[in-house]
């Protein structure tokens, strides 16, 4: 253990070590966003449920943003984005196995706009989308 202990404590000093800039100051990198948990929207056709999709996203802010006071507004994302799929049909028309990405961004845009200042959102990133379960195209794909 004796021999052990100096490797261990060079190790723990090298990995809390701040990045440094040129300038010889500590720097810290924060990511200006905020990943929701994944959620499950509804795919309709014809007023019908076909699929759900599940959708993880990022909401990226502005360089404005109050990155610590949004956070915490995370859930509230949430449920306008399931409020927003209950409302209308974000599916890709026959294609019952993805999100039409433009629609669902334009519309989650628009439902914060409840809570939070629009201009403080700079964009909004579609991380994944995983259906519950892959159906057959009604249509086919564009080439």
């Amino acid at each position: 253990m004796r021999k052990i202990a100096p490797i261990l404590a060079l190790i723990a000093a090298f990995s809390v070590t701040p990045v440094m800039a040129e300038e010889g100051s500590a720097t810290i990198k924060i990511d200006p966003s905020i990943p929701l948990s994944p959620v499950a929207v509804p795919i309709t056709e014809n007023g019908k449920l076909v699929n759900y999709v599940f959708l993880s996203i990022k909401i990226i802010l502005s360089p404005k943003a109050d990155l610590y006071k949004l956070v915490g507004q995370e859930p509230y994302y949430r449920d306008a984005l399931v409020r927003i799929g209950h409302r209308q049909n974000l599916g890709v028309p026959g294609d019952p196995n993805r999100v039409d990405e433009a629609l669902l961004k334009a519309a989650l845009k628009r439902e914060v706009a409840s809570f939070i200042d629009p201009r403080l959102i700079a964009r909004i990133e579609i991380v994944r989308q995983d259906p519950k379960k892959r159906i057959a195209r009604t249509v086919p794909a564009k080439p």
